[in-house]
């Protein structure tokens, strides 16, 4: 591989940094078609390179979250529990699976997250629950909402919340995008956390998710160095400007702009399955 090559993928791994935790993806969601697609780079050695650079990807940007004290840190403990599980089961599909099925799985798992967030949108989170005897009400402050404001939420349906965690983690360790495409909308949608709460939560479990099925990756000598040193290097330059831009922003801005992006990704993965030639792809 060239070197100008590697400095693209640098440079595109940096762009998705800032994006996926702006938008709390960890980032695998637009680098995984991107280096396909447009880079030529075999689907699985994509994935790969995501689930490893997600990693760092979620590191960087949950301690700048962590700072900020927007993370709700024992719902993410408890939630890591069925999505660690399902992380590792998707690993496993991953290594058997042929590359067109994932590009099916994954386009229509991308389709279904802008149909939910299309109907429900960043939906504001109701008053704290009077019991809560998990102890997960969890506060932040805002400083987009007037000026600066405290927003006091609880989890809630933890119950299917739970479920949907357990299948956004298979979804993450089959296509290495981090499960924040499912757990955003998921827990805004479902469990009414607040999107920022939501989007800083998922940003914070995205690396221990991901560890599991990137082990499995190493094991089946899916990891290039090649491709997944820049990626590395690229998701450290973004994931801390997207997650000190995400602080200034407006919930329904983040929510209008991964919809925007998963479309377009979605439609060209998808496209790619089927044979159908698309612009600038390899």
């Amino acid at each position: 591989m060239d070197l100008l090559t590697e400095l693209g993928i640098l440079l595109t791994a940096a762009g998705a940094g800032v994006l996926g935790s702006l938008v709390g993806l960890g980032g695998g969601v637009f680098v995984v078609p991107i280096l396909s697609v447009f880079f030529g780079i075999p689907l699985k050695t994509a994935i790969a390179a995501s689930g490893v650079s997600v990693v760092v990807n979620s590191a960087a940007g949950a301690s700048v979250y962590l700072r900020d004290g927007m993370p709700n840190v024992r719902l993410a403990l408890l939630m890591l529990v069925p999505t660690t599980v399902g992380s590792i089961v998707g690993g496993l599909l991953a290594v058997h699976s042929s590359p067109n099925a994932l590009r099916i799985v994954y386009a229509v798992s991308l389709f279904g997250m802008i149909i939910v967030m299309a109907r429900r949108g960043a939906r504001p989170s109701p008053p704290p629950a009077e019991h809560d005897p998990l102890g997960l009400t969890a506060s932040y402050y805002d400083r987009a909402i007037d000026g600066g404001t405290e927003v006091c939420y609880t989890p809630r349906r933890l119950g299917p919340g739970m479920s949907i965690s357990a299948g956004a983690g298979m979804i993450s360790g089959m296509l290495g995008i981090g499960g924040g495409a499912v757990q955003v909308p998921a827990m805004n949608a479902i469990m009414q956390v607040p999107v920022k709460a939501a989007t800083a939560t998922s940003t914070f479990m995205v690396g221990p998710t991901v560890v599991a099925s990137a082990l499995i990756y190493y094991l089946n000598d899916l990891i290039d160095p090649a491709v997944a040193i820049p990626a590395v290097l690229g998701m450290m330059l973004g994931a801390q400007s997207g997650a000190r831009l995400a602080r200034r922003a407006r919930g329904v801005l983040l929510v209008r702009i991964l919809m925007v992006i998963l479309f377009y990704l979605a439609t060209t993965v998808f496209l790619q399955a089927l044979g159908i030639n698309v612009p600038g792809a390899r």
